[in-house]
């Protein structure tokens, strides 16, 4: 089966993450051979068991294809072995903390530094193909609260207004990969630029930093809701356009946004009590006052972050992946029921 693919072998970086995960197992349902890194090899026999589930039967063929590789984004150690005989790089790892971090270059220079190393790493190996997860908050920050509608050709002002150290790592990273591949050859580089991603959860000890706000609100850790919305979508189709990319050979050079429309949370706190009466008992659905979220920052540190953005619900379209690809990703809200179901699922939710 591999061997009618364009890309038989494939390096996923960051395999333990949520997206990463889920990367991995379509890969391995394609048929392609998987090299996995995660930061500490001790989390192989773990994720093997997460990706084993969704496998069912087929699970002993694919797991065959699947080895584990332990490497660091700030260092350059071990990253052109991973590559050597690679045909394609799916570089997904990049730190996406819940809070804000003590110090902003545990953010930037993690981003930075993995970008560099695996592009290296690349050329050195002689990979052709490189397709690098990087996020609409390289699009959409830094134009003031008035400007809400946005594209890939936009990119973020680091110079303008709401722009936290995540944001400033994305961004840098993905145009420190654009000036790269302006001058190396014979290789082919695009980005995905997902949104807000939720969607099934694979690891019961590890939700992931997006759907651990789902699973906050699950148990009626927030009073309510901000005044607040990203653009979102489901992981399962940023798994889906990123395929489509890596296969496409007129790709090259170009970003394409995966999101599924603006989801405010008061939206999304609705979906879940409608999807789930029960389970979202505790679900805080009314939207608190901007200077209520302000003072409540002070007690739950995971809710600075937003602050700054209050009221602020901008739109990236996805019009060029589904002109070019007839992408078409479920809608935001299933994706959020999707992420709740899998945690109540897990037995997260009792």
């Amino acid at each position: 089966m591999s061997a009618t693919l364009k890309h038989p072998t494939l390096v996923v970086t960051g395999i333990t993450g949520f997206l990463g995960s889920h990367m991995a197992l379509e890969a391995l349902r394609r048929g392609h051979h998987v090299r996995g890194t995660l930061r500490r090899m001790e989390r192989a026999n773990h994720i093997r068991s997460v990706l084993e589930r969704p496998l069912g039967e087929a699970a002993p063929d694919a797991l065959s294809r699947l080895t584990f590789h332990e490497a660091d984004l700030l260092s350059s150690d071990r990253w052109s072995d991973i590559m050597t005989g690679a045909d394609a790089v799916l570089h997904v790892a990049s730190p996406f903390p819940l809070g804000v971090p003590k110090r902003e270059s545990d953010l930037v220079e993690p981003a930075r530094k993995g970008v560099q190393h695996v592009f290296e790493a690349c050329i050195q190996a002689g990979v052709e193909r490189l397709v690098q997860t990087s996020s609409t908050v390289a699009i959409m920050y830094g134009h003031g609260t008035d400007r809400m509608n946005f594209n890939e050709r936009d990119w973020t002002n680091l110079d303008g207004d709401m722009i936290s150290a995540y944001i400033k790592s994305k961004t840098l990273a993905e145009q420190d990969l654009w000036m790269m591949a302006k001058q190396a050859k014979g290789i082919s580089v695009s980005t995905v630029n997902p949104g807000f991603i939720l969607g099934p959860v694979l690891d019961p000890e590890d939700v992931g930093t997006s759907c651990d706000v789902i699973l906050k609100m699950l148990k009626g850790d927030y009073p309510g809701v901000p005044k607040l919305g990203y653009p979102t979508v489901d992981v399962r189709d940023v798994v889906d356009l990123h395929f489509l990319v890596l296969e496409d050979d007129d790709a090259a050079g170009e970003r394409y946004a995966a999101t599924a429309g603006t989801l405010p949370f008061r939206d999304l706190a609705a979906a879940l009590k409608v999807a789930f009466p029960k389970e979202a008992k505790k679900v805080g659905a009314r939207e608190l006052p901007n200077w209520f979220l302000r003072v409540f920052s002070w007690f739950e540190p995971t809710t600075r972050i937003v602050v700054p953005e209050l009221g602020y619900m901008p739109e990236v379209a996805h019009d060029k992946a589904t002109a070019r690809y007839g992408w078409a990703p479920r809608p935001a809200r299933e994706a959020a029921v999707a992420s709740a179901q899998s945690l109540i699922d897990l037995g997260h939710i009792g």
